[in-house]
C-alpha cells in the first residue's frame, strides 16, 4: 500500500528534496529555472515580430521595412538560441556535480548503515528505489525540480502572454448581436479563458496523477526492484568483472549467466510494458483534451477575424500569444499536480537516507591504556539473525585478557565466525551482554572501540588500489611501515619483484601495469593489514580455509610471532592448526562444549579428541608430520 501524505507533509517532502538538491550542487535548481528564459523570450519574439512583417505585407510596406523585420526575427532567434545553449551547457555541467554528489549521499550511507541492515533484502531493496528516484527524469527529484521550472515557465508564459494579447481584447466589436457579439466581447473571451481552465484541471488534477501512480506502482513492484538489482550485479560484478573469466571459460557458465540476465530483463520489460499500456490509455484521454482546447481556441479566433477587429498578422499573433497562455496554465496546473504527487517518489529517498542507527551508540571513551590491560567477557549472551528465530549462539559465557592466545575451534556452521561478529559489534547480542573491563561495550564510543580489533575474515578483499593503500586502508601511510608490515607478513620475496614496490596497483580493473595476487599472497595483504593498524586485539577468521593444512599451520605460526603481546584469537575448523595457542576453545552447536589446551582437551576424551582423531585420520597422507 502506497503511504498517502497530507499536503503539509508533502509540502514538507517537497523543501527537503529542494535543499538536498541544494547540498548537491548550490543554485542548482535556480540553473534550472533559468533554463527557460531564453525559450520564452524566443516564443514571443517571434510571433510578434512575424505578426509585424505579415501586416507588413497585407499593407504593402516598403522592402527595406520589411527586410528589417525579418533581420530582426532573425537576430532575436540567434541570440536567444545562444543564450540558451551556453545556459543548457552550464546547466549540463552542474547536472553531473548534483549526479556525483547525490550519489556520494547514497554511498556514504551505505557505509555507515549498521552491518545488520546492509545484509537486510529489504534494506538493499530500499536503496534501489532510492537511487531511482535520485537519478530518474520522469519520477523522483529530479523529476521534481524539472517541474518546478516548467512551472515557472508556464506562469511568465500566461503574464507574458496576457500582457501582449490585451490590446486585442480591447478592440470594440462589430456591433454584432447574440452569440457572435458575446464572443467578439471581453466576456466572450473570459468564458474561453474559464473553460480552458477548467478543461487544462482534468489533466493535472485527474490523469496525470493517475500516470504518476502507475509509475510509482512499478518503480514500487518487489519483484521488479529485485530483477532490476540481480541484473545489474550480474553485469557489474560477474559479467564486466575479468576475474571471473576463468570459471565462465572452463564450466562454459556463459549460457547460464545470459540466461540469468535474460530472465531478469525479461521481469522488467514485462512489468514495465504492462505499465506503459496503462499509461498510453490515460494519454489518450489528455490528447483529446487537448483537441478540444485546439478547436476552441480557433473558433474563437476565427469569430474574432470574421467580425473584422483584427488584422491577418494580430489573428496570427492572437492565436499563437493564446496558445502560450493554454500551454502556460496547463504547464501550470499539471507541474503542480506532479510535484505533490511525485512526493511520493521523493519520500523513498529519504526513507533510505533517514534508517535509524538502531546500535546503542556509547558516549565512553576506551582507554588508552599503555598496558594494554584490556578483559573481554561475553555473559550469558544468546543470539540469533535478524528475522531468524533459530538461535546461532546459546549462553555463551568466555573470558579473556589481552596477550593470550586463544583459539576458537569447531565443525563448520557451530558458531565461531558469529561469535566474533558479536565481539566486533557488526551485530549486538539477542540476550546478554558483552563487556569490556567489566563496562557493557555498547556503552563505549563505536568508533573507539572499533579501533581495538584488526580481523582478517576468511574472504577479506583487497580494492584495486596500490599495495600500501590496501595495507594502510588510506590514501595517506607510513611508506617503511608498510612494507615491513608487508615483509613480515611474508610477502618479502614477491615485493622485490615488483617493480613500483608498494605502489604498485593490486588487479588490473584500473591499471594495466597492476599485478594478479594469488589467494595465498591476498590473504597476506590482509594478514599486513590487521598488522599496521597495530590494534591490541587481533582475530583471525579462517582466512586460510582455502589452503591446504601445512600451509595454513605455517601461516599461523609465524603471525603468533608477529602478534607478540597482543591478544589474538585464531578461529579454524582444522585444529592442528591452533595447538599453540594457551587456550582452545571448543564450540558445538552454537555452544561452549569445552576449554583448555590442546593435551589437556585430548585427555579428556570428548568432543575436542573426537574432531581431533577424526582429522588427524583424514590428514596423515599429506600433513602428518602436524600430528606428531
Amino acid at each position: 500500500m502506497n503511504k498517502k501524505f497530507t499536503v503539509r507533509e508533502k509540502l514538507d517532502i517537497l523543501k527537503r528534496s529542494l535543499k538536498l538538491i541544494n547540498n548537491a550542487d548550490k543554485g542548482h535548481t535556480f540553473r534550472k529555472i533559468f533554463t527557460v528564459a531564453p525559450q520564452i523570450i524566443d516564443e514571443f519574439s517571434v510571433i510578434f515580430l512575424a505578426s509585424l512583417v505579415i501586416d507588413g505585407i497585407m499593407a504593402a510596406k516598403p522592402l527595406s521595412y520589411l527586410l528589417t523585420a525579418a533581420v530582426i526575427v532573425c537576430g532575436v532567434t540567434f541570440i536567444t538560441n545562444l543564450m540558451g545553449n551556453i545556459i543548457s551547457s552550464r546547466a549540463n555541467c552542474h547536472n553531473f556535480y548534483y549526479s556525483q554528489n547525490s550519489k556520494r549521499m547514497l554511498q556514504k550511507k551505505v557505509l555507515e548503515i549498521d552491518y545488520t541492515r546492509a545484509e537486510d533484502t529489504g534494506t538493499m531493496n530500499s536503496l534501489q528505489q532510492a537511487q531511482n528516484y535520485m537519478s530518474n527524469g520522469q519520477t523522483g527529484i529530479p523529476a521534481m525540480e524539472s517541474s518546478f521550472a516548467y512551472m515557472f515557465y508556464g506562469v511568465f508564459s500566461v503574464i507574458i502572454g496576457v500582457i501582449l494579447i490585451a490590446p486585442s481584447l480591447l478592440a470594440k466589436p462589430a456591433g454584432t448581436a447574440g452569440f457572435m457579439g458575446f464572443v467578439q466581447s471581453p466576456w466572450g473571451f473570459l468564458a474561453v479563458m474559464a473553460v480552458t481552465i477548467l478543461l487544462m484541471l482534468l489533466p493535472s488534477g485527474v490523469i496525470i496523477p493517475k500516470i504518476i501512480n502507475l509509475r510509482q506502482e512499478c518503480f514500487k513492484d518487489s519483484e521488479l526492484l529485485q530483477a532490476d538489482r540481480v541484473a545489474g550485479r550480474l553485469r557489474s560484478q560477474t559479467i564486466y568483472n575479468y576475474r571471473m573469466g576463468k570459471e565462465i571459460r572452463l564450466y562454459d557458465e556463459s549460457e547460464l549467466l545470459l540466461n540469468k540476465y535474460i530472465e531478469c530483463n525479461k521481469i522488467i520489460a514485462d512489468k514495465w510494458t504492462e505499465c506503459v499500456k496503462k499509461v498510453v490509455g490515460c494519454d489518450g484521454l489528455s490528447f483529446i483534451v487537448a483537441l478540444v482546447l485546439q478547436l476552441l481556441l480557433y473558433g474563437f479566433a476565427i469569430a474574432r477575424a470574421a467580425g473584422g477587429m483584427m488584422s491577418p498578422g494580430e489573428v496570427i499573433a492572437f492565436v499563437m500569444y493564446f496558445s502560450r497562455i493554454r500551454i502556460g496554465i496547463g504547464n501550470i496546473s499539471v507541474h503542480i499536480s506532479q510535484i505533490l504527487t511525485n512526493t511520493t517518489f521523493c519520500s523513498q529517498v529519504f526513507d533510505f537516507l533517514d534508517i535509524p542507527d538502531e546500535k546503542y551508540q556509547g558516549t565512553i571513551p576506551t582507554e588508552k591504556r599503555d598496558d594494554n590491560e584490556y578483559e573481554f567477557e561475553f555473559k550469558h549472551v544468546y543470539f540469533k539473525y535478524p528475522g531468524s528465530e533459530q538461535y546461532v549462539l546459546k549462553d555463551i559465557n568466555l573470558k579473556w585478557r589481552i596477550g593470550e592466545k586463544m583459539a576458537l575451534v569447531g565443525k563448520n556452521g557451530c558458531g565461531k565466525s558469529t561469535l566474533v561478529k558479536l565481539l566486533c559489534r557488526l551485530y549486538d547480542p539477542t540476550e546478554g551482554e558483552i563487556t569490556l573491563n567489566g563496562i557493557d561495550i555498547k556503552k563505549y564510543k563505536y568508533e573507539d572501540y572499533m579501533a581495538l580489533f584488526s580481523v582478517v575474515f576468511q574472504d577479506s578483499k583487497l580494492f584495486s588500489f596500490s599495495m600500501a593503500e590496501n595495507v594502510a586502508a588510506d590514501t595517506d601511510y607510513d611508506s617503511d611501515r608498510v612494507e615491513n608490515c608487508v615483509v613480515r607478513a611474508g610477502l618479502g620475496e614477491r615485493l622485490e619483484k615488483m617493480e613500483n614496490g608498494i605502489n604498485t596497483c593490486m588487479y588490473k580493473d584500473f591499471d594495466e601495469h597492476g599485478v594478479e595476487v594469488s589467494g595465498g599472497e591476498a590473504q597476506k595483504l590482509c594478514l599486513a593489514r590487521a598488522v599496521y593498524k597495530g590494534a591490541p586485539f587481533i582475530v583471525l577468521d579462517e582466512p586460510t580455509a582455502a589452503l591446504d593444512p601445512v600451509s595454513e599451520h605455517d601461516i599461523y605460526t609465524k603471525f603468533n610471532g608477529i602478534v607478540g603481546t597482543r591478544t589474538a584469537i585464531y578461529i579454524s575448523h582444522r585444529l592442528s592448526s591452533c595447538r599453540f595457542c594457551d587456550e582452545i576453545t571448543v564450540m558445538e552447536d552454537g555452544k561452549i562444549a569445552e576449554r583448555g589446551s590442546h593435551q589437556a582437551l585430548l585427555e579428556m576424551d570428548g568432543v575436542y579428541k573426537s574432531l581431533w582423531t577424526a582429522q588427524a585420520e583424514y590428514y596423515k597422507d599429506t600433513a602428518g608430520e602436524l600430528f606428531l
